[in-house]
């Protein structure tokens, strides 16, 4: 019996060391519907896209912590509380998010989270970083786009 919990316990210490991205996956998957302060997704955009470029093939470990679910058919990672997403696509890495707040505030904050958070994370921010918005069609506010095209 002794040696079966040991060889248990070596399992289990390994599957521990693997680098194991465990995302849930829908068809129905789609974004929550809370509204995240700017300096968040500014924060998100660092942890994901910032630290995985240029690649971008870590993004499903840098992601797997968060409460994210993966649109089986297009590949987007959607936030399930927040009304917040994250794309890798060909053209790169983004994050797309919904604010009321005023477009200076939002970009504001959001070049704050990414500032902040790339120091935190030894980041260096390029420069090639692309930002739009553009009105929410079915509610308030706008949504913002933060972009890291491939290099």
């Amino acid at each position: 019996m002794k040696s079966k919990f040991s060889v248990f316990l070596f399992v289990l210490a390994l599957v521990g060391c693997g680098d194991l991205a465990v995302i849930r996956e829908s068809p129905d998957a789609r974004p929550g519907e809370n509204l995240i302060p700017p300096e968040f997704a500014g924060n998100f955009f660092t942890e994901i896209c910032l630290v995985t470029a240029p690649s971008f093939d870590r993004v499903p470990q840098a992601i797997s912590g968060e409460p994210f679910v993966r649109h089986a058919t297009t590949g987007t990672y959607f936030h399930k509380f927040a009304d917040l997403s994250i794309k890798v696509s060909d053209c790169g890495c983004s994050l797309v998010f919904r604010s009321e707040m005023s477009v200076d505030e939002t970009i504001s904050g959001l070049a704050a989270g990414v500032q902040k958070h790339a120091a935190n994370w030894d980041v260096v921010i390029p420069r090639n970083l692309n930002i739009t918005s553009k009105p929410s069609p079915i509610s308030t506010g706008r949504y913002f786009r933060i972009g890291l095209p491939r290099t």
